[in-house]
């Protein structure tokens, strides 16, 4: 989410499991991307019970005490920057490392989130299942091993974001983009992703579907995470599952029709060019502008909101009615 003050995201996991997979220098026939060998890796103690993971772009804090967990949670934190950087090849990597708070309870998490975020801790301890972002470091608390390390590669993206882009892209779109980033499979020690699959979400979009509890393309491009913290689950699983499919829309909807522009933005974002001539989406003290968003993206995808959401809602059905195939083949 990204507040209007704090400029934090939050996210909000499924209450469904969700599957985790690999990186990007190599391929499978499967689609699915990954590194070709495991991360260098120190260890330190932290406090009292903690550990200090160190690799080369991250510095990882966490009080989980298993070797084994931390060593692929290193794994997957390098192996998502990866897919990062594919996804936007102009970001030029900051050298310094990325903080990331992983801890082994939730009453952990509660206290130091109680400690780090001040006023904005109410809005954090709403969250029963998954992390948050704020600035450029991640906070989240163990729910599994493949729940956490879903959580802590979708939270990596805002990490990436608020590190290497000069412009945030709207939330709904980060978010969105955020959720493909979940689904993570092992080969032996190694991460894989494959970026077009989300079981939990499509699942999620075809309950919606069937429960009519949709919301528009208008409405959405205006909501960040914080207007659905305090919903009930189906309605915060809607707004995922919705992000989910706009974020694949533009990836590979309307026969690709609208990937360069996708890029376009991803790139103006790195450097700070927004759509600097329409205003951009934030407002002058830096929070986000929600009535900028609409413009915006009528100016990169070259049409009217109403003319995409006709194409999107098309294609938000399709992906419903894949749902049950993909969770077959997992």
């Amino acid at each position: 989410m990204q507040c209007r003050k704090t400029q934090s995201l939050i996210y909000l996991l499924p209450l469904a499991a969700l599957l985790v997979v690999g990186c990007a220098s190599s391929q499978s026939t499967s689609g699915a991307t990954g590194p070709n060998e495991s991360v260098q890796l120190t260890e330190q103690r932290w406090g009292s019970s903690g550990t200090v993971l160190k690799t080369a772009h991250f510095t990882l804090y966490t009080t989980m005490n298993d070797p084994d967990f931390n060593q692929r949670l290193a794994q997957v934190m390098e192996g998502a920057l990866t897919q990062y950087r594919r996804l936007a090849p102009t970001a030029k990597i900051d050298p310094r490392p990325m903080d990331c708070y992983i801890f082994a309870n939730r009453r952990q998490w509660a206290e130091f989130t109680r400690q780090r975020t001040g006023n904005d801790a109410a809005i954090y301890l709403q969250i029963n299942r998954g992390g948050y972002t704020v600035r450029d470091f991640f906070v989240a608390y163990y729910i599994g091993e493949s729940g956490t390390f879903a959580v802590a590669a979708h939270e990596g993206w805002h990490q990436f974001v608020a590190r290497h882009f000069k412009d945030r892209l709207p939330p709904f779109l980060e978010e969105g983009i955020a959720t493909t980033f979940e689904n993570i499979s092992w080969d032996s020690n190694l991460p894989r992703w494959n970026m077009l699959r989300n079981v939990s979400r499509s699942q999620k979009l075809r309950d919606a579907i069937e429960k009519n509890s949709l919301w528009s393309l208008p409405q959405l491009v205006s909501m960040h995470a914080g207007d659905v913290v305090g919903e009930p689950a189906e309605k915060i699983e809607a707004f995922y599952a919705q992000n989910w499919a706009f974020a694949r829309f533009l990836t590979d909807g309307a026969g690709g029709r609208y990937r360069a522009a996708l890029n376009r933005m991803l790139a103006d974002a790195v450097a700070g060019t927004l759509a600097h001539s329409i205003g951009g989406p934030k407002r002058i003290d830096g929070s986000f502008n929600p009535r900028a968003v609409r413009p915006m993206l009528e100016h990169y995808l070259g049409t009217t909101l109403e003319e995409v959401d006709s194409a999107y809602q098309a294609y938000i059905r399709e992906l419903a009615k894949n749902a049950v195939d993909e969770h077959a083949q997992d």
